[in-house]
């Protein structure tokens, strides 16, 4: 979507991987991807929290063995770095740093000065008010927050990530790729949606209120058995409501479903958000509360524990009687 504009610098803001240690199919998918845009535009892409081990073990995140194959522009072995490139004869001054600690950050931006005419700032991460960035950079861009945020006032925009984070909230599409045009009177923007990347699915209304746990999962499997998704890989979140007890809770078959609805489906993400509340415990009524083996015989029952046979045999050796009474 970002090359129909033709673009000359691409940038990614970082977490452009899920894990520091990728699949190979991911690892390869972006190789190839990248190869086809490598002698198209400068391809920026910052390393985030994401990308890297803990410690800002920046020399073995999975982004240097694309800046190793020259697919990339990223921060090498170091938090930060810059450089000045040269675009139809105007020259551009580049600051990027990657996913690092607050102040280094800071640094960069109010430590800098710029000596070209038009310098961009882009950081995975910029923890700094809007109002406190200094006006020698023509644009800052950032990643890290998955939400949506331009403001053109102070030349700061996050396109937001393509993936779901707050399902009540990301739905309806916020999520937009930002294309800045920038010259040194100033920079003209247009935002392009993106929710045809991927195909969400966000099933809501289901209520399991006073519902036993047969019941609850026929109706979950049914539910999600009537998706049909028209693109590969949806990304598909099922939000179950109402009023439950805590047995009903503990028989849900909440990861047998999804298994086998990750089967049929096959979905990119696919998650059951258990948005019920549990009522608690049934009241357990105890005949002879003073008898601790009758007490515990009748917890067992009224609660239909399973593994009452088992304790009836050992109360004997472990109360020290010779039998139980078993009757109600």
């Amino acid at each position: 979507m970002a090359m129909q504009h033709s673009p000359d610098i691409l940038v990614h803001t970082g977490d452009l991987f899920h894990s520091y240690m990728p699949q190979n199919d991911d690892m390869n998918f972006v190789v190839s991807l990248f190869k086809g845009l490598r002698d198209k535009t400068m391809l920026i892409v910052l390393q985030g929290n994401h990308d890297q081990p803990y410690g800002y073990r920046f020399s073995l995140s999975p982004l240097r063995q694309l800046e190793t194959m020259d697919l990339i522009v990223s921060t090498g072995d170091q938090p930060q770095a810059s450089m000045v490139e040269n675009f139809d004869g105007k020259k551009v001054e580049i600051h990027l740093v990657s996913w690092a600690p607050s102040h280094i950050v800071n640094h960069a931006i109010n430590d800098t000065s710029p000596n070209e005419e038009i310098a961009l700032f882009f950081a995975h991460d910029i923890d700094v008010p809007k109002e406190n960035l200094p006006m020698h950079f023509n644009y800052y861009g950032c990643g890290h927050k998955h939400n949506f945020f331009m403001d053109e006032e102070y030349d700061l925009g996050r396109p937001g990530s393509t993936c779901m984070v707050n399902w009540n909230k990301e739905m309806g599409g916020n999520k937009r790729l930002i294309v800045v045009d920038i010259d040194n009177s100033g920079n003209e923007y247009t935002l392009q949606t993106l929710n045809d990347v991927r195909e969400f699915k966000f099933l809501t209304g289901l209520d399991i209120t006073g519902m036993g746990s047969e019941e609850v999962n026929v109706k979950m499997r049914e539910s999600l058995g009537r998706l049909s998704p028209k693109k590969s890989k949806p990304i598909i979140i099922m939000q179950v409501n109402g009023m439950i007890d805590t047995e009903t809770e503990r028989s849900i078959e909440r990861s047998k479903i999804l298994k086998d609805c990750e089967n049929k489906l096959d979905p990119l993400f696919l998650h059951i958000e258990p948005n019920w509340q549990s009522l608690g415990p049934r009241k357990v009524t105890l005949s002879r509360p003073l008898d601790v083996e009758h007490s515990i015989l009748e917890y067992m029952t009224q609660t239909k524990d399973t593994l009452s046979s088992k304790i009836i045999e050992k109360l004997p050796r472990l109360l020290g009687g010779d039998s139980v009474d078993t009757s109600p």
